[in-house]
């Protein structure tokens, strides 16, 4: 009875630690933990994409590709939920607003969190190229680095091109809609400067994958 006892609160004090950790996870990674990326929990590309350093993301789980990254992808969930939401209104103007207001609202917060991913890589990119100044680093695990690296530039690029899409949709809609509408025009404006900065952060993470 006491062995029984001991073990129900060494899992209470488990499941406590990892119900916190998730708390604390950016909403980044709880999509990967959403799309069940195996028995490992989350995987190497989605810890990433929530700003995590190599290290940490190493001891969650292995690497996806591009494709289940994106899948697993908060942002690019939203912009799904959002041309959902729009369908059959596309010609309704407070739709239309609605519509690329959320757009900026989603695209503020990948900013956010490509601000986060530019400061992780560019600390573990430090580490690595001194690994690699200094011999300390193997040919195959310096291939996996890298491969790591792609990967994340290529998701973070590949949200901010689903972004632009999102966008050249709403102007479309727009465009077919006789009269102006100041806060529509507005709101396009403010999505348009928030994807270039989107792309300046990305142009940033390739950067770092550059130094190695």
């Amino acid at each position: 009875m006491k062995y029984s006892g001991l073990r129900c609160c060494i899992i209470g004090l488990v499941l406590a630690s990892m119900s916190g950790w998730a708390t604390a996870a950016s909403s980044s990674a709880k999509a990967g933990l959403e799309c069940g990326f195996g028995t490992a929990g989350i995987s190497f590309l989605a810890c990433k994409l929530s700003g995590k350093s190599s290290k940490e993301c190493a001891e969650i789980g292995a690497g996806v590709g591009l494709a289940g990254a994106l899948a697993c992808s908060l942002y690019a969930k939203h912009l799904e939920a959002r041309r959902k939401e729009l369908a059959g209104k596309e010609n309704d103007l407070d739709a239309q607003i609605h519509y690329v207001q959320g757009l900026n609202a989603d695209t503020q917060k990948l900013n956010a969190d490509l601000t986060q991913r530019v400061t992780s890589v560019t600390q573990d990119t430090d580490k690595l190229v001194a690994k690699i100044a200094q011999q300390q680093i193997t040919q195959e695990q310096l291939a996996k680095e890298r491969k790591n690296m792609d990967d994340l530039v290529k998701t973070s690029q590949s949200e901010v091109t689903q972004g632009t899409q999102a966008l050249e949709e709403a102007k479309q809609f727009r465009a077919q809609k006789s009269g102006s509408s100041a806060k529509l025009d507005s709101a396009i404006a403010q999505q348009e400067q928030l994807l270039a900065e989107a792309q300046r952060q990305v142009d940033q993470l390739a950067a770092q994958r550059a130094r190695v």
